[in-house]
């Protein structure tokens, strides 16, 4: 009998970095709006804590003084103070942190309703959410002890953890598992669309940024100018989530 052939089925590939990044770009600009109003409200909740601690700093600095004779009241003063102080820092982070959650849950609408009525959904998943960027943070940390390859390696495992809780409802171990699970025998192949896009990002901000190599930083026209490249970055985020975002659907078709 004649020796069958064996067929060397070829491995499902990922979309291509160019076409993920144009895609992103694609998805973003057409949503910019929405996705700015998302954020944006976010970023108003951070000015309250931005703002009380602003003005705590300031009646901290005038008391102070004033109770230069009272070194007691002055040590209870400064306490209290650092209390307060800390308090709105922990705010400010927990509006921050639900600004960036209020972009998932847009995509995960696909990108319809009230941007407002979305950031405020974002309180119902943030336990969650805070829960599993702390376990995936320290399985990293703890990867990263051994050298810094193994962390780069399962920082790449872990990625779409964040992916798995907005778009399939898993919650700690199980998005981890899940995630390195999309990953397993892809990990260069997501590796390599880490890198592009990484590199693509920083190319962007040094050209907008290179105004600012030629005048004095401390010039008008370098705050301004900074504050413009800063505004962008912060306009641009979520094309890194739509980017990302397409090769967890890769993944998750090519699991099935």
């Amino acid at each position: 009998m004649p020796e069958e052939k064996k067929v060397k089925i070829s491995k499902p590939k990922l979309t291509s970095a160019y076409d993920l990044l144009e895609g992103a770009v694609k998805t973003w600009w057409k949503n910019l709006r929405k996705f700015t109003s998302v954020l944006l409200w976010g970023f108003l909740f951070t000015l309250i804590p931005a703002v009380v601690g602003s003005v705590l700093l300031g009646i901290d600095l005038v008391i102070v003084r004033k109770l230069d004779s009272m070194i007691g009241l002055q040590v209870s003063f400064l306490i209290l103070s650092v209390i307060l102080l800390f308090a709105c820092f922990l705010a400010f982070i927990y509006f921050a942190i639900r600004a960036y959650m209020g972009a998932f849950l847009l995509v995960k609408k696909n990108y319809t309703g009230d941007e407002l009525k979305i950031f405020k959904e974002t309180k119902n998943y943030f336990w969650s959410y805070f829960w599993l960027s702390i376990l995936t943070t320290i399985f990293i940390l703890l990867w990263a002890l051994l050298l810094i390859i193994p962390g780069i390696i399962f920082s790449i495992f872990y990625s779409f953890a964040v992916y798995a809780f907005f778009f399939e409802g898993l919650t700690g171990m199980k998005a981890i598992r899940r995630s390195v699970n999309l990953v397993k025998n892809y990990w260069w192949a997501v590796f390599g669309r880490f890198i592009v896009i990484g590199v693509a990002l920083y190319i962007f901000i040094m050209i907008i940024s290179i105004p600012l190599y030629f005048v004095d930083e401390k010039s008008s026209f370098a705050l301004i100018w900074g504050a413009i490249v800063q505004i962008i970055n912060f306009l641009i985020g979520p094309i890194s989530l739509l980017y990302f975002y397409q090769i967890y659907k890769d993944l998750v078709v090519i699991k099935k």
